[in-house]
This record gives C-alpha cells, structure tokens and sequence, in this order.
C-alpha cells in the first residue's frame, strides 16, 4: 500500500495468518468502513463508519488507537470502548472486528510491528 513513499515508516500493521503489510509514514490513520479511511472494511457491517483511529505522538514517539466505534476494537483480547485510548506496543494484536461466538468474523485481525 505504502510502497511508493519516501523516507521510513514509523510502524507497520501485519495482517495476522497473511502476508500483507501496511505501512505506517503519515502521524494518523483511520479504520472504518466508509470509503475515505485509510484502512477500510467496506463489507464488514460489524466495523463502524470510523472504527478507530492509530496514531503517533510528534513528541513523545508513542503510538497510540482511539476507539470512535459503536462496537469496540479489542487489542490483546481486552476490549476498548467509545473515546477509550489505548498505548500501542510491537506485538499488540488488534481486532476490529471481535466476536467470541462467530470466529469467522475475527477476520480483521492485525499486529502491530
């Protein structure tokens, strides 16, 4: 995706049990299902409009997800809710899409490295 930018990416998110990357150069980035977020789920009806945003403090480094979505983002199997931040670390794994009944909808599964 990020393939064709300059310089070093701060961060990248591998999609877990898949070889795609996404690579992390911009401060911010939204996840949702409509259109103009950078990582979208458009057919996923369970990932809100703008699900959660991930990005870098300028002066500390940190990086840090905001969840902004209806049903919850889980990092590490701890769910977050609405307005709720969380301080990423290298090997987080984070669901946007989370539900302990219906495995197959777990798809939306990343790491952060």
């Amino acid at each position: 995706m990020d393939s064709c930018r300059k310089g070093r990416p701060w961060g990248k998110l591998v999609k877990v049990d898949s070889s795609e990357t996404v690579l992390l150069f911009d401060r911010e980035y939204t996840v949702g299902r409509k259109k103009g977020c950078y990582l979208s789920f458009p057919a996923s009806k369970l990932v809100s409009g703008e699900h959660c945003r991930i990005f870098q403090d300028e002066s500390s480094g940190l990086v840090w997800l905001e969840d902004m979505s209806t049903n919850g983002t889980v990092i590490n199997m701890s769910k977050l809710v609405k307005k709720q931040t969380h301080m990423l670390q290298n090997g987080d794994v984070i669901h946007f899409v989370y539900r302990k009944s219906e495995p197959e909808q777990s798809k939306s599964l990343f790491c952060l490295q």
